[in-house]
């Protein structure tokens, strides 16, 4: 899928979390935190494409993102302990790794889910970022692999075990017609439920 429909597939789920949320634990009334919880669902729909230098992320983090987290690497070992600043940014932005990786392969797994979900967890207890924001970027991340799953090309879900790419029985071309019309509905499906929530 390309990343407009990625985001609004993203946002679509984050929706859908954001009820079960509701349901099974307390989640922050304020705007703000609504807003950044989406923040993160967007951000987390477009990760798993980080791996190929033709993304929205992935262009730019092939540019300068792995010669800036080499440098907070330096920072680091020359300076351990003392600047917080460069550890926060270096646990933000380690993801950035797997720029160069191959497009669709590890980022595209059931591991490098679990690995982010390691990877959230982290975040959470070293950096106290609460468990709301992070299932919201969690919630992306799925978003992508299930998006991508639709497809004719498909996805490597069991890599690195198996290099087989799976796909749902009924697919479509990355960019086509098809696609965009799912997103459009997508979009009305958003539109329909956000001024539901609004107005009732």
């Amino acid at each position: 899928m390309v990343a407009t429909s990625h985001q609004v597939m993203g946002f679509t789920w984050g929706m859908g979390a954001l009820a079960l949320y509701n349901t099974y634990g307390d989640i922050p009334h304020q705007l703000f935190s609504t807003v950044l919880f989406f923040t993160a669902v967007v951000i987390g729909s477009l990760i798993p494409d980080i791996d190929t230098p033709k993304s929205k992320l992935g262009g730019p983090f092939e540019r300068w993102g792995f010669m800036f987290v080499i440098c907070l690497v330096a920072v680091e070992i020359l300076t351990p302990g003392v600047s917080k600043s460069a550890q926060f940014l270096l646990m933000i932005l380690s993801p950035l790794l797997f720029v160069y990786a191959g497009h669709r392969k590890f980022t595209h797994s059931i591991a490098f889910v679990a690995l982010m979900g390691a990877y959230s967890y982290l975040l959470h207890t070293y950096l106290d970022i609460p468990l709301f924001y992070l299932t919201g970027f969690m919630t992306g991340i799925v978003s992508h692999l299930f998006g991508d799953f639709l497809t004719k090309m498909g996805i490597p879900l069991f890599y690195p075990i198996s290099r087989k790419y799976v796909k749902f029985f009924f697919t479509f071309r990355t960019g086509s017609p098809v696609e965009t019309s799912i997103t459009a509905a997508l979009v009305v499906l958003n539109i329909v439920i956000l001024s539901k929530n609004v107005l009732g």
